[in-house]
């Protein structure tokens, strides 16, 4: 019988399911909010359209006929592959949340603008943001990827290699056009500096032989997305750690102060905790986050050789 003639009785076919599945027309009948009489009804109906004995009915109750049980056993197992499927395209469509550690001068100046090609990317994917200040130091429990400078065999995470530390000074084009490169004269320049740390990296930068307060005019930020959007504005020469300054640099809308530059030898990683179990969107995220990093790295001529 073709499944378009069935198909006005697919109602009874899920009475005769209960039936089946419970062994008493009464349970079948709790089940659809029905009387017994009305599932013994619709039983008849059906046996009488297949032209079929579906059960047997004795004093003590009903079994099913050997064709009754072949009947049963096949929508049985059609009901199980359906809610399989709609459990699978449900699974598909839901969003599904993604917990971020990141730096907040990275998800500022090099994540947040790619948003949009994220979303493309992984259009069911909702991010969380959780932002730090630096790559150190260990993550949140709750969060899926971090960019961290670890150990590569760190055995508390999964680790994917971003992007080497290199440390460079950058500027606006249009500050280095007015001023001119830092190492023609730094007493021409503003330097926009953050903290003791970022000192020393200037002293390696400068090879000054002076207190580097002599040397040109220093502006003092607590926060180092500030202190590159200062810089981006044409207010002086920042450090750029290449893993956050790759994008703008790739775009122009920063320039390298001078050929100068520190490779510590480290490596920003993305990683995720082995104590909580690795989503499975996990790896593809890190994948494309990856694949954009090294785009930008190849668009200024950065080598990944420390």
């Amino acid at each position: 019988m073709a499944l378009r003639s069935i198909a006005p009785l697919a109602r009874t076919l899920f009475i005769f399911e209960a039936a089946a599945r419970t062994g008493s027309f009464s349970a079948a009948a709790r089940e659809f909010n029905v009387t017994q009489p009305s599932v013994s009804r619709s039983i008849a109906q059906l046996e009488d359209r297949l032209g079929l004995r579906l059960f047997q009915r004795t004093p003590t109750g009903i079994t099913l006929t050997p064709d009754g049980d072949e009947i049963f056993r096949t929508l049985r197992d059609s009901l199980e592959a359906i809610d399989r499927t709609v459990d699978a395209v449900r699974q598909r469509v839901a969003k599904t949340r993604i917990t971020l550690s990141f730096s907040s001068s990275f998800a500022t100046q090099w994540l947040v603008p790619r948003l949009r090609s994220f979303k493309a990317a992984f259009p069911s994917v909702e991010l969380r943001l959780d932002l730090v200040q630096g790559m150190l130091g260990q993550p949140p429990a709750n969060v899926d990827i971090a960019t961290r400078v670890v150990e590569a065999d760190d055995p508390r995470y999964h680790i994917w290699p971003f992007a080497p530390e290199i440390i460079m000074p950058v500027c606006s084009p249009g500050y280095l056009a007015e001023r001119g490169p830092l190492d023609a004269d730094p007493q021409r320049h503003v330097f926009l500096n953050l903290n003791d740390e970022h000192k020393a990296h200037w002293n390696r930068l400068l090879s000054s032989p002076e207190r580097l307060e002599a040397v040109g005019t220093w502006d003092v930020f607590s926060d180092y997305s500030v202190a590159l959007q200062a810089a981006q504005n044409g207010e002086g020469i920042a450090l750029g750690w290449v893993s956050v300054v790759s994008r703008t640099l790739g775009e122009g809308l920063l320039v390298r102060a001078c050929a100068s530059e520190i490779r510590t030898g480290r490596w920003h990683s993305l990683i995720a905790p082995k104590s909580r179990p690795l989503h499975p969107m996990v790896p593809a995220i890190c994948e494309w986050l990856i694949a954009v990093m090294l785009d930008d790295l190849r668009r200024i001529n950065v080598a990944l050789v420390q």
